[in-house]
C-alpha cells in the first residue's frame, strides 16, 4: 500500500498495548475486502467505547 496516496490496500500495520492477541502476524486473505475502518471499530471496541461503525465500516474484525 502507500499511505500518501492514503490507499489501505496492503498496507503494514503495527499494533502495541493491551487488548488484542501479542506475538502474532495476521495476514489477510487476498480478495479480503474488508475496510481498514473495521480495524479502527475493533480497537475502539477494546478501549471501552462501544460502536458498531467509523467512517466506511462494515463491522468490527472478527479476529
Amino acid at each position: 500500500g502507500n499511505a500518501n496516496s492514503h490507499d489501505p490496500r496492503n498496507l503494514p500495520i503495527v499494533l502495541a498495548g493491551g487488548g488484542f492477541r501479542h506475538g502474532s502476524y495476521v495476514a489477510r486473505k487476498k480478495g479480503d475486502t474488508a475496510p481498514l475502518c473495521n480495524l479502527f471499530v475493533s480497537m475502539l471496541n477494546k478501549m471501552g467505547l462501544e460502536t458498531e461503525s467509523f467512517a466506511q465500516s462494515n463491522g468490527a474484525l472478527s479476529w
